[in-house]
């Protein structure tokens, strides 16, 4: 198999590190870990009936947009990962919440 290109290498590193945020942000939200200011804003307007998708998506193009017009620098991976954590975080956090079991009216009396 032929080595990838420095270009290369550096997308499919790219491209996994923000595969593998979005598997995090699935777990720790899903787990009940607590989620960030973003993540709580996200979730919190997702409880309101808009799409996680949508909403992560939102609040991620607005802090690049934010970032950007208070003189920070826009990459290919920030625009990468402002389009892509959404759709991430809608697919994998449901796939990944732990709902506990439910306990028996009966067994939750303190005799």
């Amino acid at each position: 198999m032929p080595a990838l290109s420095g270009l290369a290498l550096r997308a499919v590193v790219m491209v996994v590190g923000v595969g593998l945020n979005g598997v995090a942000t699935g777990a720790y939200i899903g787990a009940g870990l607590g989620p960030g200011p973003r993540d709580n804003l996200m979730t919190g307007l997702a409880a309101r009936g808009h799409s996680l998708r949508v909403a992560r998506t939102s609040n991620e193009l607005t802090a690049l947009v934010v970032g950007w017009a208070l003189g920070g620098s826009v990459g290919v991976g920030t625009v990468v990962y402002a389009l892509i954590i959404g759709p991430l975080a809608h697919l994998l956090i449901p796939r990944l919440t732990v709902r506990a079991p439910a306990i028996a009216p009966e067994a939750a009396a303190v005799p």
